[in-house]
C-alpha cells in the first residue's frame, strides 16, 4: 500500500473512533508506523487530508454513479442502481460514513462545509435525472420533492446498519424504497420545493488547472510502478499545461486511469474540467 492511501485510511480509522479534533497527526503517524515527516510530504495539515478523504470517497462514488445511471441503462432500473451503489459504498465505506454522520467538523470549518455542499449538489443533479427519466409519466411539479424524498429515505435507512448495527438484506431494501418512492411519485400532490432550487442544484465545484496538475503530481508518485497509468499521467498533464491532444484522446486516457483505484476520483476532476471550459 502506498503512503499516502495509507496515511488516509488509518487517520479515517482513528477519527471513526476518537474525532477529529480529539486525533493528532502523531497518533496518525504511529498508527501507521512512519514519522512526521513522512506524513507532510503528503499532507500539509489535518484540514488538507480531511479534503483529500472527501474527495477520494465523493468523486469515486459519482463516478459509480454515473456509469450506473447512464443513458442506455433500462429506466425502470435507475433509482434500484442508484439507491444500490449508494448504500452499498457507504456499507464498504463505514469508517467515512460514521464519522460524517457524528462528526462536527464540517459545522466550523467552512471550506469543508462548502466542499460537502459542492458535492451534494452533484448527487442531487443525477437524482434529478434519474426522476425525470424513470417518473417521465408523473406530474413534474414533484420531481424536486422526490429528490428530497430519495435523499431522506437513504439517509434515514443507511442509519440501520451505519449506526444501529443492523444486519440488513441490501437488495430487499433498495427494492423497499424504490416502492416506497413510487408511490409517492404516482399519489403525491403537493408541491413544496419550487423551481428556485435547481439555481442550488445547479451550482458545481470548480477545480482549476494547477489544482488539477497539482494532484496529477502526487498521484504520480503513487502509481509510478504502472508505467501505462504513469505515461497516461503524464499526457494528460502536459494536455494541461499545452492543449494538443484530440477529445477522443483525452476520453481514452481518462478511461486508463480509471483502471486504477488511486486515479479513479484525479479521472472524475479532470472529465469535470473539461466540461466546465466548454
Amino acid at each position: 500500500m502506498v503512503k499516502r492511501q495509507l496515511i488516509m485510511e488509518k487517520s479515517l480509522e482513528l477519527f471513526a473512533e476518537n474525532g477529529f479534533e480529539a486525533t493528532s497527526v502523531q497518533q496518525i503517524t504511529e498508527r501507521c508506523g512512519i514519522s512526521k515527516g513522512a506524513f507532510y510530504l503528503y499532507f500539509k495539515s489535518k484540514d488538507e487530508l480531511i479534503n483529500s478523504l472527501i474527495d477520494q470517497f465523493m468523486t469515486s462514488i459519482l463516478n459509480d454513479l454515473e456509469q450506473a445511471v447512464s443513458g442506455e441503462k433500462p429506466r425502470e432500473e435507475l433509482l434500484y442502481n442508484f439507491i444500490y451503489i449508494s448504500l452499498g459504498e457507504l456499507q464498504q465505506q463505514s469508517n467515512f460514513a460514521k464519522f460524517f454522520l457524528s462528526e462536527q467538523v464540517l459545522t466550523y470549518n467552512k471550506d469543508l462545509f462548502q466542499r460537502m455542499h459542492n458535492y451534494m449538489n452533484m448527487f442531487n443533479k443525477i437524482i434529478l435525472s434519474i426522476v425525470k427519466r424513470q417518473f417521465v409519466h408523473n406530474n413534474p411539479n414533484m420531481y424536486l420533492d422526490l429528490v428530497f424524498t430519495i435523499n431522506g429515505l437513504i439517509k434515514s435507512y443507511s442509519e440501520l446498519f451505519l449506526i444501529d448495527n443492523y444486519k440488513v438484506d441490501l437488495n430487499l431494501l433498495c427494492r423497499s424504497i424504490v416502492e416506497k418512492v413510487t408511490i409517492i411519485a404516482e399519489r403525491a400532490t403537493i408541491q413544496f420545493v419550487t423551481p428556485e432550487y435547481l439555481s442550488y442544484i445547479n451550482q458545481t465545484p470548480n477545480y482549476s488547472k494547477e489544482q488539477l496538475i497539482e494532484l496529477i503530481n502526487t498521484i504520480q508518485q503513487e502509481v509510478s510502478d504502472d508505467e501505462l497509468i504513469g505515461e497516461s499521467l503524464q499526457l494528460l498533464k502536459d494536455h494541461l499545461h499545452k492543449p494538443t491532444l484530440s477529445r477522443v484522446l483525452v476520453e481514452g486516457l481518462l478511461k486508463n486511469i480509471k483502471e486504477n483505484e488511486h486515479c479513479k476520483w484525479c479521472a472524475y476532476l479532470y472529465q469535470k474540467h473539461l466540461q466546465n471550459d466548454e
